[in-house]
């Protein structure tokens, strides 16, 4: 299976839908078995862009989108999306070309935000993103980040 050509498919289907797709869901569309679909998944190996659950095989991120739910919510013209961290919500208005609107919490206080994202321009609302590790080791432990 074509690297490329699968990385394009699951992003497309993740933007129009706002879930990644399931290995089946991948099978159908390469016209090839389930285990050759998550095989060629986990052998993508290209960092954080797309990672596998290491017990079912399945997508478990995208980024900048998570399979599962998160505390970042993004919400588009027709589609929502659960974004892995608060760096990634607005790195989702850049990928669906389109204005969004971010519900989330403060991780500090639990107070409730609604920020606005757009591809055109910076974030629009009020609230502060604190990182607990440094940058320079997000990817150490990425679902920890």
């Amino acid at each position: 299976m074509d690297s490329t050509a699968l990385r394009v498919f699951v992003y497309d289907w993740l933007l129009a839908r706002g879930v990644p797709p399931s290995t089946s869901v991948i099978a159908s569309h390469f016209d090839t078995t389930v285990d050759a679909a998550r095989q060629s998944l986990a052998d993508l190996k290209i960092g954080k862009t797309i990672l596998t659950h290491a017990c079912s095989g399945e997508i478990w991120m995208a980024g900048p989108f998570s399979a599962v739910p998160t505390p970042y919510r993004v919400f588009g013209s027709k589609v929502a999306w659960w974004a892995n961290c608060a760096w990634d919500m607005f790195g989702i208005a850049m990928l669906a070309r389109e204005p969004v609107r971010i519900e989330t919490t403060c991780t500090d206080c639990g107070d409730h935000m609604s920020l606005d994202g757009s591809p055109d321009s910076g974030p629009s609302g009020e609230g502060v993103v604190h990182f607990l590790i440094p940058a320079a080791r997000w990817y150490a432990d990425i679902g920890f980040t």
